[in-house]
């Protein structure tokens, strides 16, 4: 049986519960034990990191949902945060994430200028354009990336 992290913001849905338990009715047919951050009563944010930290350790791999999250473009840092430490730990990442147009065209269609022929984030800041979907560290760190939760755990249980 493969065990897989799941990782990002859903653990701040107030209806968590109900996401988890189509989490593990989709990973049941796959053979796949899902590790869950919310799972257990921690007190403290010591405990609570240092138990998903340990729960991505068990893991032979991450799938994380990238979707943008507080904002307008950009995944939870939890999550990034947690797609890194696999990543350095030689785990596998599967990340995804509905709108998979590259970094730039996802940028302009919510409403970003560009400004001097450079296309520029609210604070003036270059976006980077390497004809990828998200920042190119967290892109190069991704085995695969879907465009959905049950598309990318059907490419996390290839692994």
């Amino acid at each position: 049986m493969k065990t897989i992290y799941f990782a990002g913001p859903d653990v701040f849905d107030p209806d968590y519960s109900r996401r988890k338990a189509e989490i593990r009715a989709l990973c049941a047919p796959l053979a796949v034990r899902p590790l869950l951050p919310g799972d257990q009563e921690l007190e403290g944010a010591e405990a609570i990191f240092r138990h998903n930290l340990a729960l991505i350790d068990q893991a032979e791999g991450v799938l994380a949902n990238l979707n943008p999250f507080r904002g307008v473009i950009e995944p939870d840092s939890g999550t990034v945060f947690e797609c890194a430490y696999a990543y350095a730990r030689g785990k596998w990442v599967v990340g995804y994430l509905a709108d998979r147009r590259d970094l730039p065209a996802r940028l302009r269609s919510s409403g970003f200028v560009s400004l001097r022929g450079d296309l520029l984030d609210r604070d003036g800041r270059l976006i980077e354009d390497f004809g990828l979907p998200l920042n190119i560290m967290l892109a190069q760190a991704l085995s695969a990336l879907a465009g959905g939760l049950e598309e990318a755990l059907a490419v996390a249980a290839g692994f």
